[in-house]
């Protein structure tokens, strides 16, 4: 046993002993291999050292020999002449582009700046004879020539890439001029690499004429060659980058100069910067010119397989460089003369690009390669080409394009840009964009807010007069009435009847189509304008707008449109599901947004006696008519949990200017027109169950069958219809909703209890309840009065005393003494608009309060002016809302807009002045008003921004606050269920003459009295013989309003109440003040309830 271990041990040695040693063998193979390799490194190493240290002196031997053989010395040249030939110069390039490297020699760009006045030197007329394919000493031919020669051609085109390339790399960069190591680098301006690349690259230096023209061919090939070449390299992106550092100065100079005359230095610079511009433009040209050239030496030639279609794509190609490179340059086209824009025309650029921009295929693979803010760009220069072109006045045969390609090319990039913008931060929108506000796309740091300036100007173009009378001539040139009755006419003729009167209508019906496209496109334009720069918004409707007779002809265009005419295309099932999906839904979309500033200038004796915009019968009826049925269809047709249509915002504008115009001094019929719900607590008609069956998002069954039942079943189209076109709905059923809401109001908070001094009750309310939330406003809150001697007052607050204190305090705040508030002439109220932002919590508070007081049923005495509930209840205001509030403005601006005369003469300017605290103040109406004088073409938008100063901008921060506050507490919607003066009867109740049968009707009697009271029928008796004064006075007294609630007594809250209190008390008591309390409560002696006293009101 022992012997077996003995043995195993002893192998197990000599195991291991073997693992060691063929371990470490291993280990020194492993080493001896690393240190055969590191040799190797270091042999390589050495060897690659010793090769450069070879390379850099033969580089440095080889620029001697070059210095020598061209007479180069301390980087200038000592030859003002040459008389090298061709073939010289080929070798002396050879030889330079040995080594060539202006990063380890400076003056290797000196030098190359050297071969190209050699290149120069060779550029004669002298061409030589057919005969001759070799140079002679006498004849010195240019060094583009050696093309030609076939044992030279090979070696020739590939200097010659390296040279033009080389060139381009010096044109499009900065001088190399030996400069101090601090200093900027000045830009490249002149020299002999500019002149050399526009001479090698101008097709008309490679055309041989006379004998030996058939070389021509050959030349051009060889240009295409180095054409394309260039481009491969992209030489216009390289040209584009030069080009925008050219324009920033140019532009910074010319900015300068605006202000102050220019040195010398600063003169010449600029001058030197256009000229160069005016070079490289020309270069970038010129493969665009050699298109033709090509084509006729393809079509000569036999041996050259590229066809027709070829040179088209290259053409393409070009052409598509030359937009996404030079053309999207910032404000190009504003550092243009003359010159450059001659040269623009002559190589027929404005038509070449204006065709491409308007095909989609070709549009689309331009745009996809350009960023948001080189669209713009873009966009910025076509226009101010076609402005310097004068396109508007210049006839279409002359330029091979029409008004229309210029609109679609200029729609293309607009709506390319609307990718990349948006309204509203996020996360793919997050960079601010001087134009666009929130922007998604790259930006360019060398883009200064100053071009974004200039080009707001370029643009500018297409919103003025001139631009618009063009861009809507057939609009205005329109004959309503016999495309109207044409229309009309073919639409009922049988098919069967071929006549000529049917042959007419069907070239009318083609003219219309036509005329609908362009209008399309025409009002596409100005959309996506609108939508893209928001700050010019205003502008652009504005100048839209007040075209003279634009929206009214656009209006009576409109209803000539589709078979049968009168709007029906738009009301059709397809256009209503998806209105983005109708080609001309654009149309209407513009006429609502200019429509709807057009209403607001006009004053009814313009609108219903001279009816010089729209006639009543005509035009105001059928507009009326169809925009509450399109709104209410659209509506009906929307998700539940979605948005309406882009459009339906606008024409639901217009519609409830058209209401309230209405609402005003009738003009349509009510019942016919606006009622499309007429009785709520009735089954809906079909058409309008199918429409809310199809968008309900729960089972229609148990909505119920009726508006009413499906409101208070929380239908969410139901409940927008509601909220969105109230008007569509009787008024009754509108407060009947609105009172069923009041049971939501109660909030879960405790009781709060204030103290009140009667002789402070708005300074001690705010004090009090200004710091509470709205939710805790909403719950019970019991008032104790402090009388003028500073003792509380005894009583128990049941709803009287807080209901007193509310109407003190809303009547405090009213008091024009206050400072919130100012009155009209005719005693109505709006926020003064010369408070102070301090005050600005007082009108959220007094929002709140004045809600809470129509929750309890509280009437205001007091009325708002119907210009602040218009803003209330989301209506726009009109230029009557003037009339009653400031009769002396609303005189000025009829005066001013019906003056026949100059109206320069009257010395107006777009300011307003205003006097605050005791001193003159001055105000633009618009950016740069205090120098825009008000003439006769812009006199309406100048009434509609003093106006609109007036009516909105002044109180706007007030209004806001106010609204805020009184959303809080009860939701805007619910107030904006009503029209103005609909919201002014549920505030301050009905101003007619009320009934007292009906007040009898609805009085509750408690602790003895009852309606045959002997007291009670004594009180009936005195109130009937009341006048309608005396009646006021005293329903002021036992209410707090003068005005009896809307329908009635019934809705009074709470509801009235008289009661017998005994004044009589015990002799016990020691304190009498006590005993109303008691008999209150039915304390002390019962008896006195058979004792008549006179009655008190109470209101808990």
């Amino acid at each position: 046993m022992f012997s077996f271990d003995k043995k195993n041990a002893e192998k197990q040695a000599f195991v291991d002993k073997a693992r060691s040693e063929r371990e470490k063998r291993e280990l020194q193979r492993v080493k001896q291999k690393e240190e055969q390799k590191h040799a190797q490194a270091v042999n390589v190493i050495q060897t690659a050292y010793k090769k450069h240290l070879q390379r850099k002196k033969d580089i440095k031997h080889l620029r001697e020999l070059w210095d020598n053989d061209v007479l180069y010395s301390d980087g200038n040249g000592t030859n003002s002449t040459f008389s090298v030939s061709s073939i010289e110069i080929l070798d002396y390039s050879y030889l330079m582009f040995a080594f060539f490297n202006p990063s380890n020699d400076a003056k290797d760009l000196s030098r190359f700046s050297y071969l190209c006045k050699m290149i120069l030197s060779t550029t004669t007329p002298s061409i030589p004879a057919k005969s001759q394919t070799q140079e002679t000493s006498n004849t010195i031919v240019p060094f583009h020539s050696l093309l030609l020669n076939e044992r030279h051609r090979v070696l020739m085109l590939k200097i010659m890439k390296k040279i033009l390339w080389q060139c381009v790399i010096c044109v499009v960069g900065f001088l190399h001029e030996t400069i101090t190591p601090n200093s900027s680098k000045p830009l490249y301006l002149s020299g002999p690499e500019l002149r050399l690349l526009i001479y090698f690259l101008d097709p008309k230096n490679y055309i041989v004429k006379g004998t030996i023209a058939s070389y021509s061919s050959i030349w051009s090939q060889q240009l295409v060659i180095l054409h394309d070449y260039l481009i491969n390299q992209r030489f216009y992106k390289q040209f584009g980058y030069g080009i925008m550092l050219r324009v920033n100065s140019i532009l910074s100079l010319q900015s300068r100069a605006a202000k102050a005359e220019l040195v010398n230095n600063d003169k010449k610079l600029l001058k030197s910067s256009q000229l160069w511009l005016m070079a490289c433009l020309r270069c970038c040209l010129f493969p665009l010119s050699l298109n033709n050239e090509v084509d006729m030496t393809l079509n000569n030639s036999q041996s050259l397989e590229m066809s027709q279609s070829n040179v088209q794509d290259r053409s393409v190609i070009i052409l598509n460089n030359f937009i996404c490179h030079i053309l999207t340059t910032p404000c190009l086209l504003s550092c243009f003369d003359e010159a450059c824009l001659e040269m623009f025309k002559t190589y027929n650029i404005p038509s070449r690009v204006t065709y491409t921009m308007c095909t989609p295929n070709r549009a689309v693979k331009i745009l996809q390669a350009i960023t948001g803010n080189d669209t713009i760009f873009l966009a910025g220069n076509l226009v101010e080409l076609m402005s310097r072109i004068d396109i508007i006045s210049l006839p279409s045969n002359k330029l091979k394009i029409t008004f229309n390609n210029f609109i679609e090319s200029i729609i293309s990039p607009l709506q390319h840009c609307q990718k990349f913008v948006s309204t509203k931060q996020s996360n793919t929108h997050y960079q601010y964009h001087p134009i666009f506000t929130w922007y998604s796309g790259t930006t360019d740091p060398n883009i200064s807010t100053s071009h974004f300036n200039r080009l707001i100007s370029q643009l500018e173009y297409l919103w003025q007069k001139p631009f618009l009378l063009r861009s809507f001539n057939h609009i205005l040139n329109f004959k309503f009435d016999s495309q109207f009755n044409n229309n009309l006419d073919s639409s009922n003729k049988s098919s069967q009847k071929k006549t000529l009167d049917d042959k007419k209508s069907s070239l009318t019906s083609s003219q219309m189509t036509l005329l609908a496209v362009d209008t399309q496109d025409v009002c596409r334009l100005y959309l996506m304008l609108s939508k893209l720069l928001n700050m010019q918004k205003h502008d652009i409707m504005m100048n839209l707008t007040f075209i003279p007779r634009l929206v009214p002809a656009l209006w009576q265009f409109m209803m000539c449109l589709g078979p049968k005419g009168r709007m029906k295309i738009f009301l059709s099932e397809t256009v209503i599901k998806d209105p983005e999906k109708e080609p001309l839904i654009g149309i209407l979309e513009l006429f609502c947004e200019s429509c709807g500033i057009l209403l607001l200038t006009i004053d009814d004796d313009e609108l219903y006696e001279m009816q010089t915009s729209f006639s009543i019968e005509r035009d105001l009826r059928p507009m009326a008519t169809f925009f509450n049925k399109f709104c209410f269809a659209l509506l009906s047709n929307s998700l539940p949990d979605g948005n309406p249509p882009a459009i339906f915002e606008s024409a639901r504008r217009v519609l409830l200017q058209l209401h309230s115009r209405d609402t005003r001094r009738i003009f349509t019929s009510p019942d016919h027109t606006w009622l499309l719900i007429k009785d709520p607590k009735k089954s809906l008609p079909l058409s309008l169950a199918n429409f809310l069956k199809k968008s309900s998002i729960v089972n229609s069954n148990n909505l119920g069958t009726s508006f009413l039942e499906r409101i208070r079943n929380n239908d969410p189209i139901s409940v927008k219809i509601l909220n969105l076109l109230p008007h569509t709905i009787p008024f009754e059923t509108r407060l009947d909703i609105f009172r069923e809401s009041d049971d939501s109001f109660i909030s879960d908070w405790s009781d709060i209890v204030i103290k009140i001094r009667r002789d402070h009750v708005l300074d001690d309310g705010y004090k009090q309840l200004g710091r509470l939330t709205a939710a805790q406003i909403k719950g019970q809150i019991r008032v104790m009065f402090v009388n003028e001697t500073g003792v509380d007052e005894i009583g128990v607050d049941q709803g009287g005393p807080f209901k007193e204190f509310i109407t003190q305090l809303i009547a405090e705040a009213f008091d024009p003494k206050c400072g919130l508030f100012a009155v009209t002439p005719d005693g109505s109220l709006y926020p003064n608009p010369h408070s102070t932002a301090s005050k600005l919590p007082f009108y959220t508070f007094l929002g709140r309060m004045i809600a809470r007081a129509m929750k309890e049923k509280i009437l205001l005495d007091s009325q708002f002016a119907e210009f602040f509930l218009s803003k209330i209840s989301g209506r726009g205001v009109f230029l009557e809302d003037l009339i009653g509030w400031n009769n002396e403005l609303w005189k000025n601006l009829i005066f001013l807009k019906r003056y026949e005369g100059n109206v320069e003469d009257l010395c107006l300017y777009f300011v307003v002045d205003e006097e605050i605290n005791g001193q003159i103040r001055s105000k633009e109406l618009r950016a740069g008003g205090s120098h825009m004088a008000v003439t006769n073409y812009n006199r309406i938008q100048y009434i509609y921004l003093m106006a609109d100063y007036k009516l909105n901008k002044q109180i706007k921060e007030q209004t806001e606050a106010f609204i805020s506050g009184f959303q809080s507490m009860i939701p805007i919607n619910r107030l904006r269920m009503f029209s103005p003066p609909e919201l002014k009867r549920v505030m301050s109740g009905e101003d007619v003459d009320w009934n007292i049968s009906d007040l009898r009707q609805h009085t509750t009697y408690q602790t003895g009295y009852f309606d045959q009271h002997k007291t009670i029928r004594n009180l009936w008796s005195i109130l009937e013989e009341f006048d309608s004064k005396d009646k006021n006075a005293f329903l002021k007294f036992v209410t707090s309003c003068s005005r009896p609630p809307l329908g009635g007594f019934k809705y009074l809250q709470p509801q009235f109440t008289i009661r017998l209190v005994s004044m009589e008390y015990d002799d016990s008591e020691s304190r009498p003040v006590l005993a109303p309390v008691k008999a209150f409560f039915s304390f002390g002696n019962s008896k006195s309830a058979s004792k008549g006293r006179l009655p008190t009101s109470s209101t808990w």
